[in-house]
């Protein structure tokens, strides 16, 4: 099938999804279980076309902008230059590890997407946090058995976000944007032997608040060839 076929109907698919979500009534409202579930210790995979479903969360964080459409280079440039909790760019978080915001102890949380885009609308809302005006951090952790050369980290959100791999700065959508598959590419990158720490930051005002992300290789297919995994606590 045509790329831009199969990128239309996840299209398609992300925003029929969301508007029903959205468009719920309390009696009707969707449930978190609709769209999550908790992280195990065993690795997962990304599912088969490349996506990557298991996350580490934190519950938002507020940012305060009006619309969507301030979400320019500059915004996104200053806003991932402020400090929000102590080692943002280098922790890797442990599920119900805590994150101290101004005086507020926010929880990192473990999931795995039931879709292949990741709710943060729902996220925030099954913790009972607010959802809009709210920026989202999540983490997770792709280990691999060799060097995977020349792949692009390709995404999608609503609406702003900026995305690193192992510490460098390697995606960054802009503006008011829906989500659609494989929206910006990075420039080719290597995915190392053993640990790669993938994070990054969503920001949304109004409306849903999704994301979406996979690897491609050079011929713009999905790459697999890996696990990802979370850090879990003992019982």
């Amino acid at each position: 099938m045509n790329r831009w076929v199969i990128k239309a109907l996840y299209l398609f698919t992300a925003c029929l999804l969301s508007l029903q979500a959205f468009a719920a009534g309390e009696g009707d409202k969707a449930q978190f279980s609709d769209y999550y579930t908790p992280a195990t210790a065993s690795p997962a995979t990304p599912d088969v076309e490349g996506f990557i479903r298991r996350w580490t969360i934190l519950e938002p964080i507020a940012k305060t902008f009006s619309s969507n459409s301030m979400l320019t280079d500059n915004f996104l440039s200053e806003a991932m230059a402020e400090t929000y909790f102590k080692d943002q760019y280098t922790v890797i978080p442990v599920d119900g590890s805590k994150a101290k915001v101004g005086k507020t102890n926010l929880v990192w949380h473990s999931l795995d997407s039931k879709l292949f885009f990741v709710n943060l609308l729902r996220f925030a809302e099954g913790y009972g946090k607010e959802y809009f005006q709210q920026m989202y951090w999540a983490v997770t952790i792709i280990d691999c058995e060799e060097d995977i050369e020349n792949v692009r980290l390709a995404g999608g959100a609503n609406s702003g976000a900026v995305w690193y791999l192992n510490d460098k700065e390697i995606l960054r959508l802009t503006n008011d944007r829906d989500l659609i598959v494989d929206d910006c590419a990075s420039q080719r990158v290597t995915l190392k032997k053993g640990r790669n720490i993938l994070r990054g930051a969503v920001l949304n005002g109004q409306g849903m608040a999704t994301f979406c992300l996979r690897f491609l290789d050079e011929c713009g297919e999905p790459v697999t060839g890996y696990t990802i995994s979370s850090l879990l606590k003992k019982r």
